[in-house]
């Protein structure tokens, strides 16, 4: 079998089995499910080639009462404040954003910490909410208040504020729990002051 060939068929069979794994979280009373991506901004022509519709098969027959959300890293590192580890390229987000528009899930978490993105890519994710990546993961600098403020406006520049929502980049187990906090604590504080909504 062909190696591209045999990615698709695993997609596919990888969506049914997170399919029913969502099916479960919903009997079950989840109202809020995630998904986590970590290859689509790392591989765009396999996500939109296949990889979007296979995220919504991932939902299928989640109904329109069901929060659906897509969280797609950027890369992640080996150790806390690690310099120049390799991230997706910062082209991904705009080439897979007017796919994603077009999707079934209703927001797009993704990483802006570590590395802006420009208003014209904002724009092309369309009325799906935007879950903006507004600390680091994987920095013991911890951003100010008025520093991730400073950020959110920008943002509301291209964005509506009813469809932001702020969140960190990705995890934060690298984090040491002091650390962790004191960056939730400020990302909530400046959300407030945008009116901007968190998750």
């Amino acid at each position: 079998h062909g190696g591209k060939a045999n990615e698709h068929e695993l997609a596919a069979d990888l969506a049914v089995i997170v399919n029913e794994q969502v099916k479960r979280l919903v009997a079950a009373g989840c109202r809020y499910i995630q998904v986590d991506e970590p290859l689509f901004a790392r591989r765009p022509a396999e996500a939109l080639s296949y990889g979007i519709n296979m995220l919504d098969r991932c939902f299928a027959g989640a109904g329109p009462e069901i929060f659906k959300v897509v969280h797609i890293c950027c890369g992640y590192p080996d150790h806390l404040d690690q310099q120049g580890y390799l991230k997706a390229d910062p082209t991904s987000y705009a080439n897979l954003a007017p796919a994603l528009a077009l999707s079934s899930i209703d927001a797009v978490s993704i990483e802006d910490a570590h590395r802006t993105n420009d208003g014209e890519t904002l724009t092309k994710f369309g009325e799906k909410i935007v879950i903006l990546g507004s600390v680091t993961v994987a920095e013991s600098r911890v951003e100010s208040v008025e520093e991730i403020k400073g950020r959110l406006t920008e943002v509301l520049k291209s964005i509506p504020a009813e469809r932001l929502m702020v969140a960190p980049d990705c995890g934060l187990g690298l984090l040491p729990r002091d650390v962790l906090q004191q960056k939730l604590t400020n990302m909530c504080e400046a959300a407030r002051c945008c009116g901007s909504v968190m998750p």
